[in-house]
């Protein structure tokens, strides 16, 4: 006759399981940490982005910051001289502001002259949102850095959501 199991409750078992999943949560990098003398709490290695030296893509943001500061004065003059194109081109220059500010740039571009033709101007500006979209892909392509390289593709994502609207 084979041996009877031995019974566990269900909060054992319950706690067990939580106790369990906790510790397996949190203590490779508590464990690893303390074995290799960290005095900072580490992050997975599967979770924590590359990250190259700082120089290694200033050049790339300070281009992209170029960029998206010139399609955010654009989308605002847009909305500022045609006034039935505002409600589209407001949502692209706070949606550019935003990314501005994402990637630490503070001074606005020139604002350019835009037509009062409603079709000129929404041609401009369905024209100079592709581009930036295209160069906010390439950018994320060209990325030394993982979390750049996701920034500027989650831009270029945002960017296509509103370019629907365009259409």
């Amino acid at each position: 006759m084979p041996a009877r199991p031995i019974p566990i409750s269900r909060r054992a078992l319950v706690t067990g399981a939580v106790a369990g999943s906790a510790l397996a949560l949190t203590g490779c990098d508590s464990v690893a940490d303390l074995l290799e003398g960290d005095d900072e709490p580490g992050v997975s290695g599967a979770v924590t982005p590359t990250a190259p030296a700082v120089d290694a893509d200033s050049d790339l943001v300070a281009g992209v910051l170029d960029a998206v500061a010139a399609a955010a004065a654009l989308a605002t003059a847009v909305g500022t001289t045609v006034p039935a194109l505002a409600p589209v081109a407001t949502r692209f220059a706070r949606l550019h502001a935003a990314h501005v500010e994402e990637l630490g740039g503070t001074e606005p571009a020139d604002s350019p002259v835009v037509p009062s033709a409603r079709p000129t101007a929404l041609r401009r500006l369905a024209r100079t949102e592709r581009r930036l979209q295209d160069r906010l892909v390439q950018a994320a392509g060209e990325a030394e850095s993982g979390a750049l390289a996701q920034v500027l593709a989650a831009m270029a994502a945002a960017v296509a959501q509103l370019r629907v609207g365009l259409a």
